[in-house]
C-alpha cells in the first residue's frame, strides 16, 4: 500500500506517537504523587486557614469543599516516602537492559507492551492497595521495572526512523514529554476532588490502554516493515539511513567507556538533573499539603506554577543546541 495518514509522513506519525507515549510515560508515574495526598490519613488537619485564603487571593480560586466518600490508609511517613520512592527500584534495573532488548526483539514490542501491562498495572493500583501495603509497594516497583525499559529501547527505532540532522529535535521532543506530568496534575487533581483518589489511576491507565492499542496499529520498527508507508518516504529514509545488512553487531566497549570522562561527565550531571526534578516531581505535593497545608486544588496549582518554569527551558535547550552546531 502506498497510502499515507493524510498528510502526515510515517516519521511524522512516529515523532507524534512517541511524544505522546513519555508523556504518557510521565503520567503513569506521578499520578501517585498527586493521589497519595488523598490517600492517607491528615493527622495534622489543623490546616491554616489564613495560608489558604493568602493563595486563594493570589490564583483567583473559590473554595468550595468538597466531601468524597473514599478509602484512606493509614501510613506512616515512611511508609509514604518508601510508596513514593520505590518506582525507582525497578526503573534503574532496566535501564541499560531495555536498549539492547530492543535490539533483539524490536522496539515496537519494548515500548508498546512495556507501556500496556504499566497500564494495567496502575488499572490494579486502587486493589493493590486495598490489598495491603506490600501489594501496592511491589506493584510499583513492577511498574517502575516496565518502565524503565522505555527510554532505551526507543533509540534503536530512532536510529532506523529519523536522519541525522532531525535527531536533536527528536530528542528535544521526548525530553518535551514531560509535559505529561503538568497535565496529569490539574486532570488528577480536579478528578481526585470530584470522584476520590482511584480515580487518578482509572483515569491514567485506561488513556495508557488506549495509546497502546494506537501504537501497535500505526508503528512499526522500520520503513522496510510499514505496510502503509508511500514509496517515496520509504526510498528516501533507506538512502539517508542504511538499514541492517544483516552484519553481527560489534560488541559495546564496556571498557572504553567506563573509563571515558566525557561519559562519566554526562552520567553525573544527568544523574544530578534528575535527582533534582524527581525530588521535586515526588515531595512536592506532599510537602505543599502537609506543611503549608493547603487544599488539593491549591497543590495543583502551585504545582502547574513549577512546570511552567521547567518547560520554558526546553526550547532555550534546543536553539542553543541547534546554535552551537552551527558555529562548530
Amino acid at each position: 500500500m502506498t497510502e499515507n495518514f493524510g498528510c502526515l509522513t510515517c516519521v511524522q506519525v512516529l515523532n507524534i506517537m512517541v511524544l505522546l507515549g513519555f508523556m504518557l510515560n510521565y503520567a503513569l508515574r506521578v499520578n501517585l504523587t498527586i493521589a497519595i495526598v488523598e490517600m492517607i490519613f491528615d493527622d495534622k488537619s489543623n490546616h491554616t486557614v489564613s495560608a489558604v485564603a493568602n493563595l486563594t487571593d493570589t490564583f483567583n480560586v473559590t473554595e468550595h469543599p468538597e466531601h468524597i466518600e473514599q478509602t484512606r490508609y493509614h501510613w506512616s511517613t515512611k511508609q509514604k516516602n518508601l510508596l513514593l520512592g520505590c518506582f525507582f527500584w525497578g526503573y534503574v534495573l532496566t535501564e541499560v537492559p531495555g536498549g539492547r532488548l530492543a535490539e533483539v526483539i524490536g522496539a515496537r514490542r519494548v515500548f508498546g507492551y512495556s507501556t500496556l501491562l504499566a497500564s494495567v498495572l496502575t488499572l490494579l493500583s486502587p486493589g493493590a492497595a486495598a490489598a495491603g501495603f506490600g501489594w501496592i509497594v511491589a506493584l510499583r516497583v513492577v511498574l517502575g521495572f516496565l518502565l524503565g525499559a522505555t527510554w532505551p529501547a526507543i533509540l534503536p527505532m530512532a536510529s532506523k526512523w529519523i536522519p541525522p540532522m532531525d535527531r536533536s529535535k527528536f530528542m528535544s521532543n521526548m525530553m518535551a514529554s514531560s509535559l505529561g506530568a503538568a497535565i496529569t496534575m490539574p486532570i488528577c487533581g480536579f478528578l481526585i476532588a470530584h470522584f476520590g483518589w482511584e480515580s487518578a489511576f482509572y483515569f491514567t491507565g485506561i488513556i495508557g490502554v488506549m495509546w497502546s492499542v494506537a501504537w501497535f496499529a500505526v508503528v512499526y520498527d522500520s520503513p522496510a516493515q510499514h505496510p502503509r508507508i508511500s514509496d517515496s518516504e520509504r526510498n528516501y529514509l533507506l538512502k539517508v539511513l542504511p538499514q541492517d545488512s544483516g552484519k553481527q553487531h560489534t560488541s559495546v566497549p564496556w571498557r572504553q567507556l567506563l573509563l571515558s570522562a566525557p561519559v562519566w561527565a554526562i552520567v553525573i550531571t544527568h544523574g544530578a538533573s534528575v535527582f533534582g526534578y524527581f525530588t521535586v516531581v515526588n515531595q512536592l505535593p506532599t510537602y505543599i499539603e502537609s506543611i503549608l497545608h493547603y487544599n488539593i486544588k491549591h497543590v495543583v496549582i502551585i504545582y502547574l506554577r513549577v512546570y511552567r518554569t521547567l518547560e520554558f527551558a526546553n526550547p532555550i535547550d534546543d536553539f542553543l543546541e541547534q546554535l552551537l552546531k552551527s558555529i562548530t
